[in-house]
């Protein structure tokens, strides 16, 4: 493969990783709905999870097959410098874009794993108070239970 090729590759997998990010965004912006939502479906936030699994596996494949491209390429950048000007260009925006969209998911998962704290912090209340709830009702009818063994002896007696 000649260098040209190679600069090729690494910038489509630069937009390839843009274009990724741009799905990560996507899917925490999902999160947060689902977060915010009290009656959210927890299968959906499972697979939301998933999918953003998958998205950040493809982004390590995506970097390792980058660097591995980038020290091929090293040593004929270094030496001329001018012949790849344009496409050095291209993957200089092509970062900046994807350091905006880092930053950009960054906050978004400082924001959502606050959401993420609270909403499980409800649940963890709301069965807390069901499992108060559902321990006093056992007891109450325990207690009434025996309340009416005793009342058999309370009987009319004119007869």
């Amino acid at each position: 493969m000649q260098d040209k090729e190679y600069m090729a590759v690494m910038i489509q997998s630069l937009e390839k990783k843009r274009d990724i990010l741009d799905l990560i965004i996507e899917k925490n912006r999902e999160q947060k709905i689902l977060f915010s939502e009290e009656d959210s479906d927890p299968d959906r936030l499972e697979e939301n999870m998933h999918e953003k699994s998958r998205l950040v596996d493809q982004l390590n494949q995506l970097d390792e097959g980058f660097q591995q491209v980038y020290d091929r390429i090293k040593p004929a950048l270094q030496k001329d410098k001018e012949s790849y000007k344009e496409e050095v260009g291209i993957m200089k925006q092509l970062i900046a874009e994807i350091t905006e969209k880092s930053t950009t998911i960054q906050a978004q998962e400082h924001r959502n794993r606050e959401l993420a704290v609270k909403r499980f912090a409800l649940v963890k209340g709301n069965i807390r108070q069901a499992r108060t709830s559902n321990k006093v009702a056992s007891q109450y009818y325990q207690n009434m239970s025996r309340v009416n063994v005793g009342d058999s002896h309370f009987m009319d007696s004119k007869k």
